[in-house]
């Protein structure tokens, strides 16, 4: 919850990505909550006031995945909802010729993201999307202790330095409003 929140103002994409990994433990520990404080409340060095929010934060967003019915896969719509406001962003941006960096990190970005796109079957045209896909898989496999190719590795530099800049904008954008 604290984390979530810090993260969500700071930079979305980690948000986006931290949002993700918490629904894979959600979905691993079988949506139940006494194995949540287990795993995760009891972790947390602060007061029982504040272990009963955290446990009622992760007790919310496990009624969210089963309101929204995804106990077994995808996205919250919020996040869902995040995804495309970035990717509206980043066709913004590759329209605006004076994005000169924006437009580098892409070209240096969109060999990888076909390449990922193939290599995961991804039916998706949103390419930011296969970014942020392709972050939580290498996020998936560092936890897992696998490791990853130098050209994997390069390749995930290029999505996360694409992925840093929208964040970057995305904050500036939404610190105006």
């Amino acid at each position: 919850m604290i984390i979530a929140e810090l993260k969500k103002k700071e930079n979305i994409v980690e948000y986006i990505l931290y949002i993700r990994q918490l629904l894979d433990i959600m979905r691993a520990n079988n949506m139940d909550i006494s194995k949540i404080d287990e795993l995760l409340v009891s972790k947390f060095e602060v007061s029982e006031k504040e272990k009963l929010k955290i446990h009622n934060w992760y007790l919310s967003l496990i009624e969210k995945m089963k309101a929204e019915k995804i106990e077994h896969g995808g996205d919250l719509k919020e996040i869902k909802d995040l995804i495309a406001i970035l990717n509206k962003i980043h066709l913004t941006l590759l329209d605006d010729n004076k994005e000169y960096r924006h437009h580098e990190l892409y070209n240096w970005a969109k060999p990888n993201i076909a390449e990922y796109k193939k290599l995961s079957k991804s039916n998706s045209d949103n390419e930011i999307e296969i970014c942020i896909d392709a972050m939580h898989a290498l996020l998936l496999l560092k936890l897992q202790h696998k490791s990853i190719s130098e050209e994997t590795a390069q390749a995930m530099q290029t999505f996360g330095a694409l992925l840093a800049n929208l964040a970057d904008v995305y904050k500036k954008l939404t610190m105006n409003n």
